[in-house]
């Protein structure tokens, strides 16, 4: 791996605004000297998610999780330690000289570059044919044909993807950029030995090429709209699955609207890149699109951490209904309301804008009802009467949607609801939502097996914070909260023996051992960022607890030296059994005894001196 050095570490967590930082995926507010908000790497509804500004770091009350501005930006975004350190050193104008020692990282980490060289250069690329060569004039005329202006264009960087496969060579020879590494970015595909080719070709050839970016607006992949209406082939071809892109994980436009998502509070989401671009122009910038696939986990967790409430905007045919349906099942479980604008019939967004502008628009997002009730008329618009027979149908259909809601709460207002609109009893319908809720929980598991990585690895602090001996854990607690008590700990305080003797003790001896400055809160934060990810997580949590009420808190050097006693009194109680045990046993010579008796009376000895000297005063901490 690559090395960053720790004082350009400190720097990068000294020049960067934790509060700024976090706030741009969730939604904080001040409490007091720090922000709240809730806790984007778990489902609540009340928040326990806590920024500190003075000690630049966050910890969540609810999970466990927490650390520094690198660790959150590796959590939230999925990026490597020394991903992380280089985005944020970045945005904080820091030049940051690694040292290698680790070959084959620096090799994987200069092929990313690679590859997202090459989506960059290519997305340039398609946009400057798209806005000047003859080539793509049927490209300009299909964008003319949908109101699209060249300036929308440029905004989007909408580009072009030639027919003829001797163009993307040409390109490709002239960027300097390996056909492997076009074939693994997924730009060209390895001919199929069934299909007559042979070697590589375009994948995208003859398309209105969309670049499709990650959160920090890198290209990592895209989408193309095929322009001959009688193409054989699909209308939109998305990039495949590479080291950069899974649409299972990415929304379209989410780099540019995910602040005006926060701001709103809601999002709306379309169909299609085209939808979501123009509802974009048209000045309602909470908006993102999907990947031409289902919703996913992912996609929901992913709003979740900027806003409560989502609004579906698909086409109004029935597959446009099964889409929304879709999306309710997957968006509402982890505590997203999800409503539902019913565009006229026979309209997506784009030609809503098109043809009655945005105060149509305007008028049907306004007008978007929760998804059960939209549900429901959709129901009553297909059903044969109004008959009891027919609500009861309905109210059985309804009744899985309800069952999805996780909070009894939530259960109880939307049976409450449907029953009124339905006509029905609500006796009835809750009976109906409890054995849909039976038979959901009955079902073969699917998708939902997979727990989410920051949950093992809370799981996994609190697991450590559990084995640790309860006062090695107050001592942490003191040395991250106190410099004299750590430096006393580390140069003066004879602890070598105790720690490699007494079990529980781990996380004070990573306390210990590091050489991290006390004083300099960049330095503590550096060195936790360079923990192992359950380690950093258990010495937040730490810093963050609070004791209990009515109980004298622990400080100082002379609480410090009792707890370390206490300690040490254990590490004499098992010398002193293992001393005992060496007693009984056969065949001891009498030089041998008498050396284990004379080891017994100095343990003896000094276990007598040591419970003496951990007897709390007044008003001391008692471990």
């Amino acid at each position: 791996m690559s090395r960053i050095p720790e004082e350009t570490i400190q720097q990068v967590i000294a020049a960067t605004d934790i509060v700024a930082l976090v706030g741009r995926s969730v939604k904080l507010r001040k409490a007091g000297t720090n922000f709240i908000g809730l806790c984007p790497f778990h489902n609540e509804k009340s928040p326990s998610f806590n920024v500190s500004p003075s000690r630049n770091t966050y910890h969540c009350f609810g999970c466990g999780a927490g650390g520094t501005a690198i660790r959150f930006v590796m959590e939230h975004d999925g990026l490597s330690f020394v991903e992380a350190v280089k985005r944020l050193a970045d945005a904080a104008g820091i030049r940051i000289e690694e040292e290698v020692w680790d070959a084959n990282a620096e090799a994987e980490a200069k092929h990313r570059s690679l590859l997202l060289r090459a989506h960059r250069e290519i997305a340039e690329w398609f946009h400057l044919l798209l806005m000047k060569h003859k080539i793509a004039a049927p490209a300009r005329d299909y964008l003319k044909s949908r109101g699209i202006s060249s300036q929308v264009a440029k905004n989007w960087q909408m580009g072009y993807a030639p027919g003829n496969s001797a163009f993307f060579r040409e390109w490709a020879s002239q960027a300097r950029i390996p056909e492997s590494v076009l074939v693994e970015a997924g730009l060209f595909v390895q001919a199929d030995e069934d299909s007559g080719r042979r070697g590589t070709y375009p994948r995208f050839r003859d398309r209105l090429m969309f670049p499709i970016r990650n959160d920090h607006g890198d290209v990592i992949a895209f989408s193309g709209r095929v322009l001959d209406p009688n193409a054989k082939t699909a209308k939109y071809l998305n990039s495949p699955e590479t080291p950069l892109f899974s649409k299972s994980k990415v929304l379209f436009g989410f780099d540019r609207s995910k602040r005006a998502i926060s701001k709103a509070g809601e999002a709306i989401v379309c169909e299609g890149q085209i939808d979501m671009i123009m509802v974009y122009e048209a000045g309602f910038q909470n908006v993102v699109a999907g990947q031409g696939t289902a919703f996913t986990e992912l996609h929901a967790k992913l709003l979740k951490r900027v806003c409560n409430e989502v609004v579906l905007c698909y086409d109004s045919d029935n597959a446009g209904y099964k889409a929304a349906e879709r999306a309710f099942e997957i968006l509402s479980p982890i505590g997203l309301t999800v409503k539902v604008a019913a565009l006229p019939q026979g309209e997506d967004p784009d030609s809503l804008l098109r043809k009655q502008g945005t105060e149509a628009l305007q008028t049907v997002l306004g007008g978007a009802t929760d998804f059960l009730e939209y549900q429901i008329r959709r129901l009553r618009a297909s059903a044969k009467s109004d008959s009891m027979v027919e609500r009861v149908r309905m109210a059985e259909q309804v009744a899985s949607a309800i069952s999805i809601f996780s909070g009894v709460a939530q259960r109880i207002t939307a049976v409450n609801k449907v029953a009124k609109l339905l006509e029905i009893s609500e006796e009835q319908l809750t009976a109906m939502v409890n054995r849909a809720a039976k038979e959901a929980k009955n079902a073969p598991a699917g998708a939902k097996d997979a727990a989410p990585s920051q949950a093992n690895v809370v799981d996994e602090a609190k697991k450590l914070l559990a084995s640790q001996h309860r006062t090695a854990v107050t001592l942490c607690q003191m040395a991250l909260a106190d410099a004299e008590v750590m430096y006393w700990l580390r140069e003066e305080a004879d602890c070598g023996d105790l720690l490699n003797e007494v079990p529980g003790t781990e996380l004070l001896a990573l306390l210990v051992r590091s050489r991290h400055d006390p004083v300099e809160e960049a330095s503590k934060l550096a060195f936790m960022a360079g923990l192992e990810r359950h380690q950093e997580a258990a010495l937040a949590q730490l810093q963050s607890r609070s004791r209990r009420p009515g109980t004298p808190e622990p400080s100082g050097l002379a609480d410090a030296k009792r707890a370390l006693d206490t300690l040490e009194l254990v590490r004499l109680q098992n010398r002193l059994q293992s001393v005992n045990a060496k007693l009984r046993a056969p065949n001891l010579s009498e030089s041998e005894i008498s050396h284990l008796w004379e080891q017994i009376r100095e343990l003896t000895a000094r276990h007598k001196d040591c419970l003496d000297r951990t007897k709390p005063t007044p008003n001391s901490f008692a471990p």
